[in-house]
């Protein structure tokens, strides 16, 4: 099966939205990868105090995704979803399945999401955060994915830190 990036373009979006969409999965095939099937210790396994653990950073590739999809997209932001940053990362750790099964869920509602964008809404403003300050919709869907992609980066790393926890034939 070829990466996400060398599947053809979706049919029905623009060619940026369809970009975007391929890069969200392949954010959800690096994390089934990586994070996924550790047990709860490497889940949670911090390589030194403050460090984030994989499950804190899936936690909040999850949030984050949410929270900029409620700017830009008005997808409704569940309550776990509000409790931001801080928690997501550094918050204490709680079962790896239920931290599986919000990202799955949100993965699947942010897709679906993604699709319904056409090419007239990608240059009208929105805006982002407490402080009302707008920006293209496009400039913060592109920020959504890439902020993913940056902190699945991270879970790739720090699973190859793990060692011992590392996938079959990776290290």
């Amino acid at each position: 099966m070829p990466a996400p990036f060398l599947e053809p373009l979706v049919p029905g979006v623009p060619p940026a939205v369809s970009a975007w969409v391929r890069g969200l999965e392949e954010v959800a095939l690096h994390l089934k990868r990586w994070a996924f099937d550790l047990p709860e210790e490497g889940f949670w396994w911090r390589p030194k105090e403050g460090v984030n653990p994989i499950g804190g950073l899936v936690r909040h590739i999850t949030g984050s995704s949410l929270r900029l999809a409620h700017y830009a997209l008005g997808l409704d932001l569940p309550e776990w979803a509000r409790r931001g940053r801080e928690w997501e990362l550094l918050g204490e750790p709680e079962p790896k399945e239920a931290v599986v099964a919000r990202f799955r869920e949100a993965w699947e509602g942010l897709l679906s999401a993604f699709l319904g964008v056409g090419e007239e809404d990608l240059g009208k403003p929105v805006p982002v955060g407490g402080q009302g300050v707008e920006a293209p919709r496009a400039h913060v869907l592109h920020h959504l994915v890439e902020h993913a992609q940056h902190h699945a980066g991270q879970v790739i790393y720090a699973r190859k830190l793990l060692g011992s926890f590392a996938p079959p034939g990776e290290g």
